[in-house]
């Protein structure tokens, strides 16, 4: 038996994981903004602390979106797409901060709205 000949070959390299723009679009304005209003969502009576905990999350899942769409037009830019790419991301983008801060602006008039519900109810029962 011959052994078989060591070819001086360099070894392979691996390219990191590039994570894309639509996966990075899609669960920063869907599936983590989601998940957040699901898990602390008020599924009993409205009392001031599930208010609380639910604008918290509103604000929190708006923030995650916007910056999601951020890195999605950073990214674009770093990795030299088209400008048309570019200049859809960044339309994306806008319409989708302007949304976001909207969405903020009705969860604190919701909190209002649901902390003065709270202590009626509260001053009611008492």
């Amino acid at each position: 038996m011959t052994t078989p000949a060591v070819l001086d070959q360099a070894p392979a390299v691996k390219r990191p994981y590039r994570v894309s723009n639509t996966t990075i679009v899609i669960l920063g304005i869907w599936v983590i903004p989601f998940v957040l209003s699901a898990a602390f969502s008020s599924y009993g009576p409205v009392t001031v602390d599930s208010a609380l905990r639910m604008a918290a999350a509103t604000v929190a899942g708006q923030t995650i979106a916007m910056l999601s769409v951020i890195t999605a037009t950073v990214l674009a830019i770093e990795r030299r797409y088209s400008v048309m790419k570019v200049l859809a991301t960044v339309v994306i983008a806008v319409l989708v901060t302007s949304s976001a801060v909207s969405t903020m602006a009705t969860a604190g008039d919701d909190l209002l709205t649901r902390i003065d519900l709270a202590t009626e109810v509260d001053a009611i029962n008492r």
